[in-house]
Formats: C-alpha cells, sequence, structure tokens
C-alpha cells in the first residue's frame, strides 16, 4: 500500500476512533442523565407527599392504613370499618356509605364537645347528615355479589358543624393536644409488670388507635435509664418523686402513669380491672375506674383492657377539652408583637397562625424585617389562645408598652382577659399598672 493511503486509512480509523468515543461518552452522560433525573423525580415525589400527603399521620396515633407524616385533621374521622349486607352489592356499598358518615358524625361529636351536651343533640336524618360531610375517602374495599366491606376516611365541614352547633349554642374544642406520654404498669396474678416484653397491658396500649382523639399518646419506651429510674412497684403506687425523675428524663409536660390491677370476682365470675391513674404535679390520683366484664376465655384480657382504654382516653380528652373549650358569643382582639429573626420563621408563623381555628384574623398593621405588629382577632379568651399556641410551638407573653412602662405584668386570668378588646374594636378602659401589649415568638 502507498504511504498516502496508509496515512489516510490512519486518519480515518482515528476519526472513526474520535467519534465512537464521542458518541459511547454522549450516550453514558444521557444514562446518567436519566438516572439522576429519575432519582431526582422519585425524591420530589417523595418530598411532595410527606408535605403535603392529603391525610397523613404520625406512628404515634396508631393508624396503621394512613401515611406517616402529618397529624391527623380535627374534622376528619379515620378508620371507620363498614361490613354491610344487601341484595345486591351497589346497596350495600350505599348502606355502608351512609352508615359510615353518621358513625363519623357521632365520633366527631363525641371528640368536640363535651359529655354533658351528647345526648342534647337533635335526631339527623340521612340527608341532614350528608349535607355536614364535605368528603370521604375509601380503603380496603371487598364486595361479592352481596355484600360489601372497607374502610372509610370521612371529612366533615368546619364551618357547617360550626353553624350547626352555633344554633344549638353549644361550645366545643377544636385543638389538638400535644401527646401525653404514658407508663403502663399492671399487676396479674400477683405479678406486677412494667418493663416486661409479657406486659399485656403495655402491647394493648400500643396498639390502641387514638386517631381520632383529641390526646395522642406515646407510650415511654423500656431503655436502660428508664429502668433504673422506675421500678415496677413505685410505678404501681405512682410515686410522685419517680415521676417527677421520669417527667424530666423524657421532657414530658404530661406525664401519666396508667396503672392497672387485674383479679377475679368468685361472686360474680367475672374478670375485673382496677384502673389508677397518677399525672405529674399530683400527689393524689388523677383518676380512678373499675372495668368488670364476664370471664369468657382468652379474649376476656383483651375485652378487659379495650374498655378500662375507652374510660382512660375518654377521660384524658375531657381534660384536655376542658382547657381548649370555645364559647359562642366569646371574641376578642390582642395587639400583638411579633418577633422574629429571619424570613423563615415569619412564613413559618404566618402559616401555624393560618391554621389555628381560634384564629379568626390577623392584620398587619406594621411590618418589617425582624418583627410586625398585628392585630389578632380570636375566639375563646387569652388563656386558651396561648394554650393553643403552645401546641403550634409559639410562646404569646405580655410585656410592658414602651409607652408607659410598668414593673407589674398581670398575673390572674382577670388580668389577662382585660387586656383584650371586644368583637367591635372599642377598647377595654385599662388599668394603669396593666398598661401592657403581647409579644408573639416562634420557640426553637
Amino acid at each position: 500500500m502507498h504511504y498516502y493511503d496508509i496515512l489516510m486509512c490512519s486518519r480515518l480509523m482515528g476519526l472513526n476512533l474520535v467519534k465512537k468515543t464521542i458518541i459511547n461518552t454522549i450516550t453514558y452522560l444521557g444514562a446518567c442523565l436519566g438516572v439522576m433525573l429519575a432519582l431526582s423525580g422519585a425524591f420530589l415525589s417523595l418530598s411532595r407527599a410527606q408535605e403535603s400527603g392529603p391525610e397523613a399521620v404520625p406512628s404515634l396515633y396508631g393508624s396503621q392504613d394512613l401515611k406517616q407524616n402529618q397529624a391527623p385533621k380535627i374534622y376528619t374521622i379515620y378508620n371507620i370499618s363498614m361490613d354491610e349486607t344487601a341484595r345486591t352489592s351497589s346497596l350495600a356499598s350505599q348502606a355502608a356509605l351512609r352508615k359510615a358518615q353518621r358513625l363519623g358524625l357521632n365520633k366527631l361529636f363525641r371528640k368536640i364537645i363535651r359529655e354533658e351536651d351528647y345526648g342534647k343533640l337533635p335526631d339527623l336524618s340521612d340527608g341532614q347528615v350528608t349535607e355536614l360531610v364535605n368528603g370521604f375517602e375509601v380503603a380496603n374495599e371487598k364486595t361479592s355479589r352481596v355484600r360489601y366491606i372497607a374502610d372509610f376516611t370521612v371529612h366533615f365541614s368546619r364551618e357547617k358543624i360550626y353553624n350547626f352547633l352555633s344554633v344549638l349554642g353549644m361550645p366545643f374544642a377544636e385543638t389538638l393536644s400535644n401527646p401525653a406520654r404514658l407508663l403502663t404498669v399492671v399487676e396479674i396474678d400477683g405479678a406486677v409488670m412494667l418493663w416486661e416484653s409479657s406486659n399485656s397491658w403495655r402491647t394493648a396500649w400500643r396498639d390502641y388507635d387514638t386517631i381520632n382523639n383529641l390526646v395522642p399518646i406515646e407510650i415511654i419506651d423500656s431503655s436502660k435509664i428508664h429502668r433504673m429510674t422506675v421500678s415496677p412497684w413505685q410505678a404501681q403506687r405512682g410515686d410522685p418523686a419517680m415521676i417527677n425523675r421520669l417527667a424530666a428524663e423524657v421532657r414530658g409536660r404530661d406525664l401519666y402513669v396508667m396503672s392497672a390491677k387485674v383479679s377475679y370476682d368468685v361472686l360474680t365470675g367475672n374478670r375485673v380491672l382496677d384502673l389508677t391513674v397518677f399525672k405529674e404535679g399530683l400527689a393524689t390520683p388523677a383518676y380512678v375506674t373499675q372495668v368488670s366484664v364476664a370471664e369468657e376465655g382468652p379474649e376476656t384480657l383483651d375485652k378487659l383492657y379495650q374498655e378500662a382504654i375507652d374510660r382512660a382516653t375518654y377521660w384524658l380528652d375531657n381534660q384536655w377539652k376542658e382547657k381548649v373549650m370555645i364559647h359562642f358569643g366569646e371574641a376578642s382582639q390582642l395587639t400583638v408583637r411579633i418577633d422574629f429573626s429571619s424570613p423563615e420563621d415569619w412564613f413559618a408563623i404566618k402559616r401555624k397562625l393560618d391554621g389555628i381555628s381560634l384564629i379568626r384574623k390577623v392584620i398587619l398593621q406594621k411590618f418589617s424585617t425582624t418583627g410586625a405588629l398585628a392585630r389578632m382577632e380570636h375566639s375563646g379568651d387569652v388563656e386558651q389562645i396561648i394554650l393553643t399556641l403552645e401546641q403550634e410551638n409559639m410562646a404569646l407573653t405580655p410585656v410592658a408598652s414602651p409607652a408607659r412602662r410598668t414593673p407589674s405584668v398581670p398575673d390572674t386570668a382577670a388580668d389577662m382577659k382585660s387586656l383584650t378588646m371586644s368583637s367591635q374594636g372599642t377598647e377595654v378602659d385599662l388599668p394603669t399598672r396593666l398598661d401592657y401589649s403581647w409579644v408573639l415568638t416562634l420557640k426553637k
């Protein structure tokens, strides 16, 4: 072959090699880019689901069917199980929906109104119940020719429920509490169990679904430090010093000891559970009840636990309700200075305020990069607002007015209420020593 031909051939081979290398590189980069886009899309979808899942709920509420990243909503009732039979599956499903909506409404009223008011509710038709519903979700559907099984989640309209209760003049609560932390101790056949894995009372509490309650539950874990802090016998008798030490360790403001004693009543043939509830800061039991069920075999203990936990959680909810109950006709205004250190903090505060039902309106009067002056219109009294804001990790505190600063601070409920303004916007005539404004900050 001629030298020139050899040279051209080598150049062509070199060009082809370069071309092939470029094509391979582009193909490889394209594949990498595709993988990166797929991964970023997956992470974006995951983050969106975690941030804005419509009815998600953290595991501490005990729901097995819902996502695990948001607190449940006040006006939504979850996990309504229906099993209906009719001439056709279509008729069975319609009956299941009607019953799920009615059961959901009953559960909602049990959750938000006082026990003594529940019996005053009027009987509603199926159509009237449906009018209060905003929507529903269905999961775990199973059908046959004449049978329909499903789990319902029913969403109710806050505005319509509010209007319904306002006509009746019934006060109600619509603020979720921070979790109550529980220590569960039980005595069965002379054996006292607290941290043991065989503690069936503890297992029953862990399995109990409190997603439709105002007060969620956290069971204190059996860590080595907790085992050294609390003995079963200290927990059983509600030793105040022990409860205070444990509360300091778990940093729990609402710590309860659920002390159960299971026995057998030879006269009636029933299994009996005596429940004593001890609370941090109280020298005497906070709640005492007795549950009795007929001896029916292995399921007897489960029924006993279920009834006792039902009563205990209902008592916890009612304790919380009394603190955050909204009474119709009570409306006030506060002038509040909102302090923040960054735009992120401001948006976090604004988002939290927008989500609090007790706060009807926040009207900005002045705004800067480090704070804002606002008029806050709210339902209920000041103590309820302070408590509700604490649940959202915010602090509302009274401070002396810059214009007329005095050393005193309001120290009674009456003093704090006198700082509010009426719903018509007319200022209350304040004593000189109570010339204060309010400061709202985000806890970190």
